[in-house]
């Protein structure tokens, strides 16, 4: 069966998150696997589909900027996004794919890591879902069921800027910023960082990409274009991706550590790092007992509905860490979350001052 390319140039920065949103809602078990690649024309902003907008993104600062902030459905963190990075997306059928998140990222990173090794570079795939060259990162990747498709993201860094990367970001200091911003520059390579001259041009990397794809996937890969239900699907996720709606989670809004609403009433923030991102945790306690929670981060959850699923079974739960893990355990027992354990949860929401 061969793999059908859509090379889509450059594209809007709403339609560049609508179209692999929309060719994954638009197939069924027996339209054609797919890669995507494609540019934003203008800078923007996208988080994860775990995140919290404002607790994530500076959405003032990005107003008076111009740029777009957009919500996707695949997890992980805030990035900035611009003409730099030419996106990529495999767009396959659940049923031909692994049901596991790491053996996804195993299935499709093969393709990636041998085409910058190919340009030069010599990438590794570090699990879960890192690019890395010679202990730096060079491309981050995300993975989500959307619709009857498994998506995997990425994309080749040509250039990236790194001031208003970490600009874009809400952080709690100046100082916090600039030291986000050495680390960054230090762990965190582009292409023609790392290759200088030697640095392909554009389309002879993209080409170079689906080459590897086509060999590691073992189909061959062959140019196609959008069918007319694909452009009517992706017309609706624009309108969806670019609603308020979609892009504030419901939940509580961010109050600071340990407020205290009345007496019996309070409202806590934590945060844990697990190995599988960060998790965050705003629960509202009244005499002992959750009455409201909202999870966040940067973290990867398959099926993604499991994260309002845990919200929603924590709710009249004795704020306690016991009790807290034992519902947990409860819901994630079926989820696919690498790196996330039930006692990463437990850990956020606990960890009141």
């Amino acid at each position: 069966m061969t793999i059908r390319l859509l090379d889509l140039g450059e594209v809007s920065p709403l339609r560049s998150q609508a179209i692999y949103h929309g060719v994954a809602y638009a197939m069924g078990p027996d339209d054609p696997d797919t890669i995507t690649l494609m540019r934003p024309s203008a800078p923007y902003v996208c988080i994860g589909h775990h995140q919290d907008a404002a607790t994530e993104v500076d959405l003032d600062y990005c107003a008076e900027a111009g740029l777009p902030v957009y919500r996707r459905e695949v997890g992980g963190g805030a990035v900035y996004l611009d003409g730099g990075q030419t996106f990529w997306h495999t767009i396959f059928h659940r049923s031909r794919v692994p049901s596991r998140l790491e053996d996804v990222y195993t299935m499709f990173l093969r393709g990636p890591v041998a085409a910058l090794n190919r340009m030069g570079i010599p990438a590794v795939h570090r699990p879960v879902n890192d690019i890395q060259t010679e202990g730096r990162k060079i491309g981050g990747t995300g993975a989500a069921t959307i619709g009857e498709a498994m998506v995997v993201a990425g994309s080749l860094l040509f250039d990236f800027d790194y001031e208003l990367m970490v600009r874009v970001l809400r952080v709690p200091s100046e100082k916090f910023r600039d030291k986000l911003f050495e680390t960054m520059y230090e762990y965190l390579v582009t292409i023609r960082r790392v290759l200088g001259d030697r640095a392909p041009a554009r389309e002879d990397a993209e080409r170079i990409l689906v080459e590897c794809f086509a060999e590691a996937l073992g189909r061959p890969v062959v140019p196609g274009e959008l069918r007319p239900d694909e452009e009517e699907e992706i017309a609706r996720q624009e309108e969806r991706i670019a609603s308020a709606g979609w892009l504030h989670l419901d939940g509580l809004p961010a109050s600071g550590a340990g407020v205290k609403v009345a007496e019996g009433v309070h409202v806590t923030e934590g945060m844990h790092k697990a190995p599988g991102g960060l998790v965050r945790a705003t629960t509202a306690v009244r005499d002992g007992q959750i009455v409201g929670i909202l999870l966040s981060g940067d973290f990867f959850m398959e099926p993604a509905e499991a994260r309002e699923e845990l919200q929603e079974a924590l709710v009249g739960v004795p704020f306690r860490p016991d009790e807290v893990l034992r519902v947990t355990k409860a819901v994630l027992e079926q989820v696919d979350a690498p790196g996330l354990d039930p006692a990463d949860i437990v850990a956020a929401v606990m960890a009141t001052p």
